[in-house]
């Protein structure tokens, strides 16, 4: 089980109160006897749940993962080295994967702004993000809607990135020069 999934579980019947206090210890949310009253179990449980609202460090969408601590986005395990406003904003999108978020909604969430400014701020971060996601094979993920929102596509609906051939190109011939006469 993972280290950070355990505060979220509540375990039954320690034998002892002294494993019960290394459960807690190792990281579980919560640890009860058998024979607890349904109130108090209920209050505990409660509590427990409150906590899935927390904000979780990581963040995986497919291929791409978010570490909100370190501030930095991954694409099949490669840095993208964003900038701070290119993080903000792909975890604002990552907020709600599939659904499209207004321009107004990502100036107040990203910018901290009442008010949609005349400026192309947004669509020039955009551009740099989604450059950068594209280094990492991750060129589709960011979809535009018609009315002038963004979407972070699901892992699901993802087109595939195209294959991208290199191929040589050999330069052009250049006869040596003639000698004049």
């Amino acid at each position: 089980m993972r280290e950070e999934d355990r505060r979220f579980i509540l375990v039954i019947t320690p034998s002892t109160a002294h494993e019960g206090a290394e459960l807690l210890r190792v990281g579980f949310g919560e640890a009860v006897a058998e024979a607890i009253e349904g109130g108090e179990f209920a209050a505990r449980a409660g509590r427990l749940a409150e906590l899935t609202g927390w904000v979780l460090r990581h963040r995986r969408l497919g291929d791409l993962e978010l570490d909100l601590v370190a501030r930095e986005a991954y694409g099949h395990g490669k840095s993208l080295n964003l900038n701070p406003r290119e993080f903000a904003l792909i975890w604002r999108l990552a907020d709600a994967p599939g659904e499209t978020v207004s321009k107004q909604d990502l100036i107040h969430d990203v910018w901290r702004m009442g008010f949609v400014p005349e400026t192309n701020s947004i669509a020039v971060h955009m551009s740099r993000l989604r450059r950068k996601l594209g280094f990492v094979g991750l060129s589709g993920i960011i979809a535009t809607s018609p009315n002038g929102g963004y979407c972070l596509m699901r892992a699901d609906d993802v087109p595939p990135a195209p294959d991208i051939a290199f191929t040589s190109v050999q330069p052009p011939r250049i006869a040596p020069a003639q000698a004049m006469l």
